[in-house]
């Protein structure tokens, strides 16, 4: 009943958003994304709204956002976000709902979205024949995103030995924290290097449950002799995927930073007086 009751307020913000747009001379157009075009939503998935806006009327809209949004229902969370290159709304409603709201003009529409689409509301034909392509990063994007998790990596192992040399181990927390995303996104350029390195989000449907169960002792009880088990654990991981993922990809593998960082972590290690698991040297 519970389950039901969410995915009927999934379907009224869709219904709510649709008769918005057709009612708003300023959209031109308006789709759904995400896995309410596929079929494949349930009632935890987010709702990817789309609209289209008439190119005199953009800038009105995005500084009147708050205003369309509540028209679909009161927004408790509504932040902006362009990191994927086009204006984009997050929000959560009062009643649970959660998504995004993409724009875009009609001249410039098809780097909003990517992959399967549902029209909701279509003015002029202009979504008519459209094909939305699959976004991700180039080539040359990823090599980059490659070169600095391979080297980004060590500078963690560095700082984390720092502070575990000192005694801190809040401070050696999240730099264990930061290996073991740095981990996570080697883990996903292997499986998949054309799709964009996105931490956690959906990593089960990307990653080979078996590379995951590597990962999994990467998570440490909160004394000194577990968190070395986690960075050594993390360690390996690393110098099992990234020297052949690098070499795979013709990136330059950073072996003189990783010889001078694993020196001085055993040094750390000593002077904090800490033991557990194997040097990862």
């Amino acid at each position: 009943m519970v389950l039901m009751e969410r995915v009927d307020r999934q379907q009224r913000v869709i219904e709510a958003f649709t008769a918005v747009c057709e009612g708003d001379k300023r959209i031109v157009a308006a789709f759904v994304g995400g896995s309410f075009a596929t079929g494949t939503a349930d009632a935890f998935s987010d709702v990817d709204l789309y609209a289209i806006v008439r190119a005199d009327a953009y800038e009105g809209f995005l500084a009147g956002h708050r205003e369309f949004m509540e028209r679909l229902g009161q927004p408790v969370f509504l932040e902006h976000f362009d990191g994927f290159g086009f204006d984009m709304f997050v929000f959560v409603l009062d009643d649970g709902v959660q998504g995004e709201l993409g724009l875009g003009g009609p001249d410039d529409f098809l780097h909003i979205h990517g992959g399967p689409f549902e029209t909701l509301v279509d003015k002029e034909g202009l979504l008519e024949g459209v094909e939305f392509p699959r976004q991700g990063p180039s080539e040359a994007q990823q090599r980059e995103t490659l070169r600095e998790a391979l080297h980004w990596f060590w500078r963690d192992v560095s700082l984390y030995g720092v502070a575990m040399a000192r005694g801190r181990l809040w401070t050696a927390t999240g730099y264990l924290a930061s290996m073991r995303r740095r981990c996570v996104d080697l883990a996903r350029l292997g499986a998949d290097f054309g799709a964009w390195a996105g931490g956690y989000e959906k990593l089960e449907d990307t990653v080979r449950e078996e590379v995951l169960a590597d990962l999994e002792g990467a998570f440490p009880v909160f004394e000194a002799g577990g968190m070395v088990d986690a960075a050594h654990g993390l360690i390996a991981f690393y110098r099992e995927v990234a020297p052949e993922l690098a070499a795979r990809h013709s990136v330059k593998y950073p072996v003189g930073l990783e010889r001078v960082v694993l020196r001085e972590l055993s040094r750390a290690l000593a002077h904090a007086g800490v033991a557990g698991g194997d040097s990862p040297g």
